[in-house]
Order: structure tokens, then sequence, then C-alpha cells
């Protein structure tokens, strides 16, 4: 009776991992998304179609007779997150192409420069997306499986009388759903009155700090000449100090 036991324990242990590895196996089945019977290319192509999908968005925010804040893109669509091989349910990330986000603030009102891009930038794309269940303008309601905003390619401008105080070019920029850091990619940061340029691989907007933050090898170009440098801290009245 005794020898027996041994063997029963084995039987048990591979007992138990093949339902482990079942499970794990009904997981991973349960977030691939479903795939239509069809193997036509018009059945390949509808399944690869965006959850959703508008082109040319706009808004224009006016203060009085006076342009605020204006956003457009070519298009945004809205895609299911990627995992590996995978489609996650429930989880999406909001994309706009060529996406231009310009912000302007006027001497005579005795306005300041902005001191907060996040804020900005969140009330464009509020305006943009609309807010949930509110019925309030907007071309989409928010949608809150979205946990990622990708704007590819962008452009970011600040005017001061009409006059552009700050522009900002990016391959892409990614904001999290916190909305506290904003990430660009390829940026190149610009002061256009001085013609001074900041460019590196990517380039942080820090919500907490106010300001850029460069920590990887970056560019500073003026008309004066060039010099390359690691970690720098800019803000959006183009101020520097080391990081």
């Amino acid at each position: 009776m005794m020898t027996d036991r041994p063997w029963k324990r084995a039987w048990f242990l591979w007992l138990l991992l093949a339902g482990i590895v079942v499970l794990m196996l009904w997981v991973v089945a349960g977030y691939r998304s479903p795939r239509p019977l069809e193997t036509t290319p018009e059945a390949k192509q509808a399944e690869s179609r965006p959850a959703h999908q508008v082109g040319g968005p706009t808004l224009t925010e006016m203060r009085g007779d006076r342009v605020v804040r204006a956003f457009s893109a070519r298009e945004f669509t809205t895609r299911r997150r990627s995992f590996m091989a995978f489609q996650v349910k429930g989880i999406e990330d909001a994309w706009f192409q060529d996406a231009h986000l310009k912000i302007y603030r006027y001497t005579d009102n005795q306005d300041k420069l902005p001191e907060s891009l996040g804020e900005e930038v969140e009330a464009l794309l509020k305006g943009v997306i609309g807010k949930p269940g509110s019925g309030e303008s907007g071309m989409f309601m928010a949608l809150p499986r979205v946990m990622q905003l990708i704007l590819e390619p962008v452009t970011v401008e600040i005017f001061l009388d009409k006059s552009a105080v700050l522009r900002l070019h990016a391959s892409s920029a990614r904001i999290g759903k916190d909305r506290q850091r904003i990430e660009f990619h390829q940026a190149e940061l610009e002061n256009p009155k001085t013609s001074q340029k900041i460019t590196s691989g990517r380039i942080d907007w820090n919500e907490t700090s106010r300001s850029f933050e460069i920590r990887e090898r970056y560019r500073a170009e003026s008309p004066s000449g060039h010099a390359f440098a690691r970690g720098l801290r800019v803000g959006l009245d183009f101020s520097v100090s080391p990081l």
C-alpha cells in the first residue's frame, strides 16, 4: 500500500498541471478577437477595419470674436489595444492622424502664456471627443475604454497676439489616461522669434513640473551655432534649465 502513494501523487500533479494549462488557454482564447467564418478578401478587410473612424475632425473655441484654441486632424480612429498576436477586448487606443493644435493668448486682455500644456491639450480633445453622457457638442462621446490617445504626426503652436512664440513638431505624441505626461517622439521644439531649436528622439511634457523634459541626447541650435548635450528642462516661454 505504501508503494502506491508516490504514483498517486504524480498522477495528481499531472492532473493539476493539465488543469492549469487548460485554464490558461481558456483565458487567452477569451481575449482573442472573434474572427468571421468567411475567408474572402472582403471579410479580411472588414476584420481589420477600426472600431470607429471619421475624417477631418476640427474644433475652434472662441472668446468673443477671438480664437482661443483650435484643433484639426485628417482622421480619427479607435483601435483595440494589441498584445503580441492578440487584440485585447475592452481596451482601445484613440488615434488622430495629422493633428494640429493651436493655442492663442492676447496681451490687451492681460493674457499670459499658458502654464500648462496638458490642460490646454485636454480641453481641446474633450471638445473634439465630447463628455460622457452629457449630450454636449463633440464628434464622439468620451470612450471609457480608451487608455491612450495617439497623435501621429502632431504640431503644437502657441501664439501671443497672433505671433508664434513656441512651435513643436513630433512624429507622434502619446497621452496616457491620467494626462500627467505627454510623450513626443522624434520631436523638435522651436522658438520662432529667436530661431532657437531643440531636437531629440523624445521630449516629454511633465504636468507636475509644467515643463518639457529631455532626458535623452538632444541637439540645441541657434543662429550662432549648435551643441549636443543630455538632460534639459524647457518651459512654455522657452526658458531652459538643467534637468
